[in-house]
C-alpha cells in the first residue's frame, strides 16, 4: 500500500521548516509526527507511506537496488516538488538507497539511522539489536563505516530479536516489546552502549532500567533535520562550457529491461555524472530497434577523461550501485569525437 497523508500545524504556527517523512510501516507516521511537532518549532509535516517498498527492499547491489532507488526517488522528489525544506526515510533497511539519492538532491534526504551512527561511535563496545535481519546488517555497516570514517575503532556485537517482529506484524506489540527488553538486557553485560536498529522499537523500552545507554533512531534524526532544514538549498553549480571532446556511448540494453535503465539512467547515473563535472547533455532510444540506447557525455579534454572517469567510479553512491553495466548491458561501443 502506498499512501501520502498531509499533516500540516495550524496556520498560526507555519513559521518553521517543512518535513517530509517516508515510511515502510504505516505505525510510525504517529510516532514521527509526536517528535517533529515537540522537537521542531512550527513545524509542517508530510508523510508518505509505502509498504510495498518495504518487502522489495535490499542493500546488495542488483536490479532490486536499483528498483527501490527509483521508487525511493519518486518518493523523495515528490516531497521537495511539494515543499519540504528536508526528507527523513524511516526505514533502516532503505539506509543504501537513501544514501544513492541524498547524493544529487539539493536539500537534505537524511537515513533514519545516520545521526544515531555518529552518536554510538562514541562508545568503544556497541551493542546493535534489530528484529529483522537486513536491519542488523544495514545498522551495523553504517556503524562500522561511520567509524572508519572518524578515525575510531570500535567493536559491534549485534544481535537478532526473533520473532519480535512477527509480533508487531499480528498485533501484539506489548509481545514484541517484552522480546526487545530480553535481548536488551542479555546484551547489557557485554557493551558500552546499545543500539536499537529499527524506529518500531524505539518505545519497547519506556520505563525500564538498561545499565547501559540505549540510542534510537526516531530522536535522533529529528534533533539533526531540525538544525538541517532551514539551510539555504544548494545553489545550481554554474553552467559548464562545453567540454573538448564528447564520448558517443551505443548500448544495446538486455531484453525487457529497458522499462527499468531508463528512469535509472536519467534519475540516478546523469545526476551522478553531474557530481564529478562530467556532462550528459542527450540520450535517445532507436525507434527502430527498441534495445538500443545511445547517449554522449562530454569531457574537458581527452587527458581529462580517465580522470574524470575514477573520480565517477569512487563515489559512494557509485560504489553501492555495483556493476551497473553488467546487469542492463549486453553489449557496447565507445567512440571518442572531437568537434
Amino acid at each position: 500500500m502506498t499512501s501520502d497523508a498531509h499533516l500540516a500545524a495550524e496556520p498560526d504556527t507555519r513559521s518553521g521548516p517543512t518535513v517530509a517523512f517516508i515510511h515502510t510501516v504505516p505505525t510510525l507516521v504517529t510516532v514521527f509526527e509526536h517528535l517533529a511537532k515537540s522537537g521542531i518549532e512550527g513545524v509542517t509535516t508530510r508523510h508518505i507511506v509505502d509498504e510495498v517498498l518495504f518487502g522489495s527492499a535490499t542493500a546488495e547491489p542488483g536490479l532490486a537496488f536499483d528498483r527501490t532507488v527509483t521508487a525511493l526517488q519518486h518518493h523523495v522528489d515528490s516531497a521537495l516538488a511539494g515543499g519540504a525544506d528536508a526528507v527523513i526515510v524511516t526505514c533502516s533497511t532503505l539506509g543504501p538507497a537513501t544514501d544513492v539519492v541524498a547524493a544529487t538532491r539539493k536539500r537534505p534526504v537524511i537515513r533514519i539511522d545516520r545521526p544515531m551512527a555518529r552518536h554510538a561511535i562514541g562508545y568503544r563496545r556497541i551493542g546493535v539489536i534489530a528484529t529483522l535481519e537486513s536491519n542488523r546488517a544495514a545498522s551495523r555497516a553504517i556503524i562500522e563505516r561511520t567509524a572508519a570514517h572518524e578515525g575510531r575503532t570500535v567493536e559491534v556485537v549485534d544481535r537478532l530479536c526473533e520473532g519480535a517482529f512477527d509480533h508487531l506484524q499480528a498485533g501484539h506489540p506489548d509481545r514484541h516489546d517484552e522480546a526487545v527488553r530480553r535481548t536488551v538486557a542479555d546484551l547489557a553485560a557485554e557493551v558500552d552502549v546499545i543500539v536499537l536498529a529499527q524506529a518500531t522499537m524505539a518505545s519497547a523500552l519506556d520505563g525500564a532500567d538498561v545499565r547501559v545507554p540505549v540510542l534510537t533512531s526516531p530522536g535522533s534524526a529529528v534533533s539533526e533535520v531540525s538544525s538541517l532544514a532551514r539551510r539555504p538549498v544548494v545553489s545550481e553549480p554554474e553552467p559548464r562550457p562545453r567540454g573538448e571532446v564528447t564520448q558517443l556511448r551505443i548500448y544495446r540494453i538486455r531484453e525487457g529491461l529497458m522499462a527499468d535503465w531508463l528512469p535509472f539512467f536519467h534519475k540516478t547515473i546523469v545526476p551522478l555524472h553531474h557530481l564529478v563535472g562530467v556532462q550528459v547533455p542527450a540520450a535517445w532510444v532507436n525507434v527502430e530497434d527498441p534495445d538500443e540506447f545511445v547517449w554522449i557525455r562530454e569531457f574537458d579534454s581527452v587527458e581529462s577523461v580517465t580522470h574524470q572517469e575514477n573520480e565517477f567510479f569512487s563515489t559512494a553512491a557509485r560504489v553501492a550501485l555495483g556493476d551497473v553495466r553488467g546487469r542492463y548491458v549486453e553489449s557496447a561501443q565507445v567512440r571518442m569525437l572531437r568537434a
